[in-house]
């Protein structure tokens, strides 16, 4: 490939066809037609560029073309289109009713690099991103190094932040509507550095699953807040879908309760409905199962995206807490007043405890008491708080 590069002053594109589900080609099609397939893909690629292009075949099973004396990006792309064009026939002719995820991700020479090593890794990057961004080919520029290698060195970042213990549980209080008395308090993990946040929940969280982690982040999270915690106040801590399916946890939740000595209901585990829809009969058997080691059930974020009446009736639950989504917009969107009051209407009638989230003003606080909701945390009534500042604030509600 360098020869190739080497051999003109010209300006070349590099063009990799990238197969992002080989492994589930090669299992339907087999080995020996998969092969095949992509020496088919070989065969049409030199057919269609003839002396104005070379083709390279991977030994991860993509195909590399070297397009010659190409004029800029617009050129380009318009011989990946021919490379889609031939893809495309090559599928049908081989009889492939569900197309593999084929995406192409194109580098310049000498506008990006002047070497076929260089020039591949950004093609790939290029096909990487592609593949976020849902889009058949793009042309490499530093926006897809950012968006495919910032969450491997951030993943990496936080598995060291993880095994040393780096990371901190924090805690926001739930108050009880009827006598403003704390109820618990639900665990939150931050992972901060000088005080800032690094990153968040919404991020780090996707990462540690894919890194097959997300067993050692939820004792890291159950451990911590028994210990600091758990002695003075119930505490909650969220469960994923993917932890709730584990194979080991229930022996989790079992040692857990058995080595810092929770007394019933001294934890709930927040389950969240994408949780449930997962597989719903087992998620019923597991939850059915904690709950006789006297550790309660919260059915979280109730309202969003997968919200179904068969909840109350299938899944054994103590508690059900309202997406902030619809608390916030309460004191303006009469609709939603509604649907909460609704909801806890609904809730009490399965004897279900209710809990507001992201509660932030009075208005919405006077509501939920009036509604008869038995329980809010938000930002008005404290925010999340690190065990030194939770004890503080104790100390001075009481």
């Amino acid at each position: 490939m360098d020869g190739a590069i080497r051999s003109s002053e010209a300006s070349h594109a590099l063009i990799l066809l990238s197969v992002s589900d080989l492994a589930d080609v090669q299992a339907r099609l087999g080995f020996g037609p998969s092969a095949a397939l992509i020496d088919s893909l070989v065969q049409r690629f030199r057919r269609a560029l003839g002396i104005r292009g070379s083709v390279y075949k991977l030994g991860d099973g993509s195909v590399c073309v070297i397009v010659h004396a190409v004029r800029n990006s617009g050129h380009a792309l318009l011989a990946a289109e021919r490379l889609k064009h031939e893809t495309e026939e090559a599928m049908a002719e081989a009889q492939v009713a569900i197309a593999p995820e084929l995406h192409f991700g194109l580098a310049l020479c000498p506008l990006h690099a002047r070497d076929a090593d260089a020039l591949v890794r950004m093609a790939q990057l290029a096909a990487a991103a592609a593949r976020n961004r849902e889009q058949p080919q793009l042309v490499y520029d530093e926006s897809c190094a950012q968006q495919v290698l910032t969450p491997w060195s951030l993943g990496d970042a936080f598995v060291a932040a993880l095994r040393s213990g780096a990371l901190e549980v924090h805690y926001q209080p739930k108050v009880r509507l009827a006598d403003r008395t704390t109820a618990g308090v639900e665990a939150l993990m931050r992972w901060l550095q000088n005080g800032r946040a690094v990153s968040t929940p919404d991020i780090f969280i996707p990462l540690a699953e894919q890194a097959g982690l997300i067993q050692e982040i939820t004792w890291y999270v159950l451990s911590n807040a028994l210990r600091q915690v758990g002695a003075t106040l119930p505490v909650a801590v969220n469960v994923t879908a993917a932890m709730l399916h584990h194979a080991e946890f229930l022996e989790m939740v079992r040692t857990a309760v058995s080595n810092w000595n929770v007394q019933p209901g001294g934890l709930v585990l927040e389950i969240t409905e994408g949780a449930l829809i997962v597989d719903l009969e087992e998620a019923v058997d597991r939850i059915a199962q904690v709950r006789q080691l006297g550790v309660k059930i919260a059915i979280d974020d109730f309202g969003t995206g997968y919200s179904s009446l068969s909840y109350f009736k299938k899944v054994p639950a103590d508690e059900l807490k309202i997406d902030k989504s619809f608390i916030i917009q309460m004191a303006s969107n009469e609709a939603d007043q509604h649907l909460v009051e609704a909801i806890v209407r609904l809730a009490h009638r399965f004897n279900l405890t209710v809990v507001a989230e992201g509660v932030e003003h009075q208005a919405t606080l006077d509501d939920l008491s009036r509604m008869g909701c038995d329980q809010a945390q938000g930002y008005l009534l404290a925010p999340p708080l690190d065990s030194a500042r939770l004890a503080d604030w104790l100390r001075r509600r009481t």
